[in-house]
């Protein structure tokens, strides 16, 4: 096993891969030993010692080469002093001879062609569910980094709301209307004032490591005005991205790293006024968000049943994405985490989803993005919220099955001018109400007094 795996499978972290705290590490594991291969210098002898007492050898990470050979041969377990019982995790009872599970999405070709291929058992890491399937104390790391990431957002929309009124004359977060001055077009420190994709994503980042256990971004911020929005895997470059513009949509995507959890969120906002088509596509785009995070299904689901709750809104009005719609988030590990998701695809009926898995309400990684729609050269939309699956209390419990639902636990506001409410239904106000509600009281003791006057206008009871 590999990195991400050995990272869960040992608790320990590092700082090898950008925005994903692992260490460049293989593991292998018999029924009689534990091995560890990893540049020992970058092991404290506080966490040397803590792996030795937990029956876990750490070994030079060249080793691994020599080591998988002697596995394979049966005889790692003699040459490291291990004189009882045989190699491999997993035994066929239709065999005399043992299996080595490997796991071909992440073990290298060089270890594999060490190994003979007959006793080779080549199938999804037993680690990947196990890893999902958080423990009371991921589950509230993951809660307590999202409201500290939720209060960097909020604070970090106060300070935009405010720097594109001043700066472009804009009529803001709340008030709908056209520019009213192009004060930037005419100041002469003109590249010193202006606000480009780049700059207010690294303020965004400010605002999270300003928070307790931060430790850097989980992804690069996708930061987007107008057209760029429509990129779904959109990189702004500080030499040749956008600057923001009071007239176009703006959708940011991003999220943090902290010791207690990892953060994922999108939020789309306009800072002047907004078409109808791009309300009536913003309003959809929510519809379906509201609808997959207020599901109930029974045990046994999959995420491929649940996909399409996501689309339907849009479906109605001949809008669609090209993607899936939800993926799995580590706990201060990788931001995308299977071996579950939410989505079109056929993989995603491999697994059923559980309680105490994390999954968004929204997935964009290689071939994914969460619900949104993308009006090519015009504009993008995307929500994203993390969701926890718990289990339900439902009335009834036909099959004598379980039904399971989702907790919402990231907080920052939809932006009410972007909606047209008059497209919601009674149940998506009241939701909708009830959210903010709960962003107002959640978020309240990590915001200022200007910053808490701010949401609570963000947040401010709505009705058709």
């Amino acid at each position: 096993m590999a990195t991400l795996q050995v990272a869960w499978l040992y608790n320990i972290r590092g700082s090898d891969v950008s925005y994903s705290p692992v260490v460049h590490a293989f593991a292998i594991v018999t029924l009689n030993s534990a091995f560890l291969y990893v540049d020992k210098r970058k092991v404290s002898s506080k966490v040397s010692s803590s792996l030795q007492a937990n029956g876990i050898e750490v070994r030079e990470y060249g080793a691994v080469s020599s080591d998988a050979a002697m596995l394979a041969s049966n005889q790692l377990d003699q040459a490291t002093g291990v004189n009882s019982g045989q190699n491999g995790v997993y035994q066929n009872d239709t065999c005399d001879n043992d299996l080595i599970w490997v796991d071909p999405a992440s073990c290298c070709y060089a270890l594999f062609s060490k190994l003979d291929a007959n006793k080779v058992l080549l199938q999804q890491s037993p680690l990947a569910l196990a890893k999902a399937l958080k423990n009371p104390v991921e589950l509230d790391g993951l809660k307590n980094a999202h409201i500290r990431d939720g209060a960097a957002v909020v604070q970090y929309l106060v300070w935009l709301d405010k720097q594109m009124q001043e700066i472009y004359g804009a009529s803001g977060y709340f008030l709908e209307g056209e520019v009213t001055s192009k004060k930037i077009l005419n100041a002469p420190c003109r590249e010193t004032m202006k606000l480009t994709e780049v700059s207010v994503s690294d303020k965004l980042e400010g605002f999270r490591a300003s928070k307790e256990h931060f430790r850097g971004l989980s992804f690069p911020t996708i930061s987007s005005v107008g057209p760029n929005a429509a990129i779904i895997h959109y990189s702004p470059q500080a030499k040749t991205c956008a600057e923001l513009d009071p007239n176009s949509i703006y959708l940011f995507d991003s999220g943090a790293q902290y010791l207690d959890g990892t953060t994922d969120i999108t939020r789309t906002v306009h800072f002047g006024k907004p078409s109808a088509h791009e309300k009536a596509c913003y309003t959809s785009v929510l519809k379906g968000h509201i609808a997959l995070g207020n599901a109930r299904f029974p045990n046994g689901t999959n995420g491929y049943s649940l996909d399409i709750l996501a689309r339907i809104p849009l479906w109605r009005y001949g809008l669609d994405y090209r993607h899936g719609t939800g993926h799995g988030i580590g706990s201060y590990l990788n931001v995308h985490e299977g071996p579950h998701q939410i989505s079109f695809r056929p993989q995603a009926r491999n697994v059923p989803l559980q309680v105490s898995m994390t999954v968004t309400d929204g997935f964009l990684g290689p071939s994914f993005a969460e619900p949104g729609y993308y009006e090519d050269g015009n504009f993008g939309i995307r929500l994203e919220n993390v969701l926890v699956i718990k289990e339900a209390d439902t009335e009834f419990n036909f099959g004598d099955k379980g039904y399971l639902s989702f907790e919402h636990i990231t907080w920052a506001p939809y932006q009410i001018k972007l909606i047209d409410l008059s497209i919601l239904t009674p149940e998506e106000i009241q939701w909708l109400n009830r959210y903010h509600s709960k962003c107002r009281e959640i978020l309240a003791p990590y915001l200022d007094k200007n910053e808490m006057e701010w949401l609570k206008k963000a947040t401010e009871p709505v009705s058709a």
